[in-house]
């Protein structure tokens, strides 16, 4: 009779799948300005750490409560797609997203590791 033990260290032991699942956004919140970058509808954890890098770009609920942020404003230079790209990198849940990308900017966001960020058309 074979040991249970060791066939559960076996299963155990077996290759697991190394592929993770396509990501779903979440809808962009509806006090998102039209445009390529937004953030998603109830994914803002108030960490605020955006406000150091694109506080002209983002902004919080105009109801005083801190409770989510929104693009204010989108980036139309590359300065400006820098300064975004900085806020994506600093948020802590990855909820700024990009749809509808200029290709040239879609680049330069994969370029810069962001490339999970953008959603898929």
């Amino acid at each position: 009779m074979a040991d249970p033990w060791l066939g559960k260290l076996l299963r155990w032991l077996a290759p697991r799948p190394t592929t993770i699942p396509a990501y779903t956004p979440r809808p962009p919140h509806p006090a998102n300005v039209p445009g390529t970058f937004y953030v998603e509808d109830g994914c803002c954890i108030s960490c605020g750490v955006w406000e150091d890098v694109a506080p002209d770009l983002l902004a919080w609920l105009p109801d005083g409560s801190y409770s989510h942020c929104y693009v204010a404003r989108q980036p139309e230079t590359d300065e400006e797609l820098a300064r975004m790209m900085d806020a994506m990198h600093v948020g802590e849940v990855d909820c700024i997203r990009a749809r509808n990308c200029r290709s040239d900017w879609a680049e330069r966001l994969r370029e810069a590791g962001l490339g999970h960020q953008i959603d898929s058309d």
